[in-house]
């Protein structure tokens, strides 16, 4: 049979006449007229190649090929209505595993408030942090992760974002760093030549873009030395509160890793410009309802920070 000449609404006509064995009873359910119910059961019988009802005295009986297509026929109408239903999304039924990728910085600074309210409203559903890497974008396309949290620097075509909150960058520094000494502990008045003079730590991510602190002073004519390039916002700066290493950390960041530690937060002796952080996903998840309620979630874990 050629599955082109089928109407899927003499299905339905066909499921209820199985159930209620009458061609008037199936037109008062369907709300049809009786020819129209017997032109339906005519073009089926048709196809199928079998009478499928029977004419009986009080009611009509199925046939052997309609009473092997029952079970089957209910089975396939349930899957188109969940085929064309709304997709919906229950946070307290949930199992889901959400994947975001951010450094440890947006997981020092945003998972503290997100998280209890996950577990308030998903108790069941599982955040996987993934790190960042060259491919991150490449996995939020094909679907191996619904979030990012990212920065405003360019993005490649077909994301969607939405802001979170906005940082800057302040030097973070042991807090008997010689810098802080030579001026009796004051943390102001930091100069650039001061500032260059000492080692650095960076902290570079695989897939996020290069230093704004470099650019600036390479328009100073000058360049600092760095002596520990690594991954990871936190033990940047644990390994500054042991050594003389200074490093550049957002300011949230920064002044949570310095609760409790010998630690302190310099302006830095630049002129340089905030940036935004953001969430970033990609368009084959925006109507998501899972994806949205995360995204919601987040925006709203945001808002105190």
């Amino acid at each position: 049979m050629d599955l082109r000449h089928l109407d899927l609404n003499h299905l339905i006509v066909l499921r209820v006449l199985l159930e209620t064995r009458s061609v008037t009873l199936t037109a008062k359910r369907l709300n049809m007229s009786q020819p129209a119910v017997s032109r339906a059961l005519a073009r089926l019988r048709m196809l199928l190649g079998d009478t499928l009802l029977l004419k009986g005295k009080s009611e009509m009986a199925p046939t052997a090929r309609a009473e092997a297509l029952i079970d089957p026929l209910v089975s396939l109408l349930q899957q188109l209505e969940s085929f064309v239903a709304p997709s919906t999304f229950e946070p307290g039924k949930t199992q889901r595993a959400f994947r975001i990728a951010m450094t440890d910085h947006a997981a020092i600074v945003m998972l503290p408030g997100l998280m209890p309210m996950v577990a308030r409203e998903a108790p069941d559903a599982i955040v996987e942090i993934m790190p960042f890497s060259n491919d991150t974008f490449m996995q939020l396309a094909n679907g191996h992760l619904d979030l990012v949290l990212y920065t405003d620097h360019p993005l490649p075509d077909g994301l969607m974002t939405r802001s979170l909150f906005t940082e800057k960058l302040v030097c973070l520094m042991r807090t008997d760093h010689p810098l802080l000494a030579d001026r009796g502990g004051s943390k102001e008045g930091l100069n650039l030549r001061e500032f260059v003079a000492y080692p650095h730590a960076l902290v570079s991510v695989p897939g996020l873009p290069r230093s704004h602190v470099d650019e600036v002073l390479a328009e100073h004519g000058l360049e600092r030395r760095i002596a520990l390039r690594l991954p990871y916002f936190a033990t940047a700066a644990f390994v500054c509160a042991t050594s003389n290493l200074i490093v550049m950390l957002p300011r949230r960041v920064a002044s949570t890793l310095a609760i409790g530690r010998n630690l302190a937060l310099v302006e830095p002796p630049l002129v340089l410009r905030t940036f935004g952080y953001r969430m970033v996903w990609h368009r084959r998840s925006h109507e998501d309802p899972g994806a949205v309620w995360l995204r919601d979630l987040v925006a709203e874990s945001s808002r105190d920070l």
